[in-house]
């Protein structure tokens, strides 16, 4: 009886044990020069840790056999602090990699929230007042932490920039084809999602429209007049004076070839 109530135990810890994401279980604290990563409430040792910066080029810190990481975040080549840092550890059966960015306060880990996606993000152009823009995030579905959203709105060779939920462009005209996008910044549970997005645009008398080569905004038949002034040309196109034995030539708009 003891001997099956151990097999139980054991294959529910194991069954617990797997049910736990470890790659899920990381949190990272500390300033943007000294920082701490560790994984928490796992039943395993990290074998083995490595954090570069952003091109992989540079490795900040190593660890082994520990579930917590230490890193001294300075490139050593310009002795300047990263801003994207690359982070790695494996155990022996799983290898989980991270990416996390200062976000001038804090440390928040890269990744995609599975109740945010882009696609539930849209946006509405307004010309009853100038050139407004707002974003709609009512399918998302719910609240983020927090979010931040920045504009930027292009025509004629310059930019201009706005930031919030709706922002003003006094400077665009409805005569102007613009370029529209925006990035959305998401914060939930330390992760963050990022949301970038682009249109051209442009005023059909009432609305903001989408402009792509499948506008046609008209159509005009273009004529030709052909004058028939008797001059001879080559079938390169110039004139000649002297058509020589066998030699083809055009002559308002027909072709000819000089047999005597």
């Amino acid at each position: 009886m003891k001997r099956i109530l151990l097999v139980l135990l054991v294959l529910l810890g194991l069954q617990t044990q797997a049910q736990i994401n470890i790659c899920d279980s990381v949190t990272i604290s500390g300033s943007q020069y000294q920082l701490t990563i560790e994984v928490n409430n796992i039943n395993t040792i990290m074998y083995y840790w490595e954090t570069t910066g952003p091109n992989g080029l540079f490795t900040l810190a190593e660890d082994s056999m520990t579930n917590q990481h230490s890193v001294y975040n300075v490139n050593p080549v310009t002795q300047m602090t990263y801003d994207t840092i690359l982070t790695c550890a494996n155990t022996n059966l799983t290898t989980c990699c991270w990416t996390f960015i200062w976000d001038g306060t804090m440390w928040l880990r890269m990744g995609a929230p599975s109740q945010i996606t882009c696609d539930s993000i849209t946006y509405w152009v307004d010309q009853s007042q100038g050139f407004n823009v707002g974003l709609d995030t009512s399918n998302i579905g719910h609240n983020p932490d927090s979010m931040e959203v920045y504009w930027q709105a292009c025509t004629n060779g310059l930019c201009y920039a706005g930031q919030g939920m709706y922002a003003y462009f006094g400077q665009i005209m409805t005569t102007d084809t613009v370029k529209l996008c925006y990035d959305v910044m998401f914060w939930e549970s330390g992760v963050l999602e990022v949301c970038t997005h682009c249109d051209s645009l442009i005023y059909d008398g009432n609305n903001w429209v989408l402009f792509s080569i499948g506008n046609t905004t008209s159509i005009n038949e273009l004529i030709f007049n052909r004058t028939n002034d008797g001059k001879i040309y080559d079938m390169l196109g110039r004139e000649v004076t002297k058509i020589q034995m066998g030699q083809m030539y055009i002559r308002n708009n027909k072709k000819y070839i000089r047999v005597k």
